[in-house]
């Protein structure tokens, strides 16, 4: 129960593609049980609206063709939250066996899933929903694909070897570090339960549904935050939006 409320945060806070490069109002990537599905996004992703999502703000406040320097950065704006969860959390969609094995190595503990999106799939499949891929030979695996992939680490333990397993292409992988911003009220900066940091990795600036070679960082403050919090905090960490 705990790694399925894990992936519902996670969803909730996966990056709001908008249509201008991250400064509109947010719609959450993914699906959550208790969202109401709006329609279909380019990619494996499902456009979802929430209340919870809708009160956030998201830019991106980095991007970069070095996977390690979008970490880098990322860590840096985490050191600067008043409260940092222990765990960071992770989201992708594989579509090889090759993926599914170099991510398995990296994170033996994932939960694996059968897309949730209608026309993927007219059912769970012959192992269910939640197919358990270490007893799979690769021709059992290849037919359980794609899958979506969900884990939980803690913090520092894994991320480079993530980035390690990336591998040269693939679908967007998400990593996100929720927290609280400390509160700043002189520079726009209110602490809430929205406030996180995530890389999409090989995810464009704009919407991380759009694949590209490169990986961006954002962003998560209060709707009052805003993008003046945000610019707060860039400054704060030495990137620029």
């Amino acid at each position: 129960m705990q790694g399925q409320d894990g992936l519902h945060r996670l969803c909730a806070l996966l990056v709001k593609a908008s249509w201008e490069p991250c400064r509109r109002q947010p719609r959450a990537i993914g699906v959550r049980r208790s969202f109401r599905v709006t329609g279909r996004t380019s990619g494996w992703h499902h456009a979802a609206m929430c209340e919870d999502c809708l009160a956030g703000y998201t830019r991106c406040v980095h991007v970069t063709a070095d996977a390690a320097d979008a970490y880098r950065q990322a860590m840096r704006l985490c050191a600067l939250m008043e409260d940092c969860g222990d765990e960071a959390e992770l989201l992708t969609r594989l579509e090889s066996v090759d993926e599914v094995r170099r991510m398995t190595a990296t994170l033996p503990n994932s939960r694996f899933v059968h897309p949730a999106y209608p026309g993927t799939r007219p059912s769970c499949g012959a192992g269910g929903c939640e197919p358990d891929v270490s007893v799979m030979d690769d021709r059992e695996l290849e037919a359980h694909l794609p899958l979506e992939m969900s884990a939980r680490l803690a913090q520092g333990t894994a991320e480079d070897q993530i980035i390690a397993a990336l591998g040269d292409n693939g679908n967007a992988v998400f990593l996100v570090w929720s927290g609280r911003w400390p509160d700043r009220p002189e520079h726009g900066l209110h602490g809430s339960r929205h406030d996180a940091v995530q890389v999409a990795f090989r995810g464009d600036h704009s919407d991380p549904a759009l694949l590209s070679g490169r990986h961006a960082v954002h962003v998560h403050v209060s709707k009052e935050s805003g993008h003046r919090g945000v610019e707060y905090l860039a400054a704060q960490a030495g990137v620029h939006p």
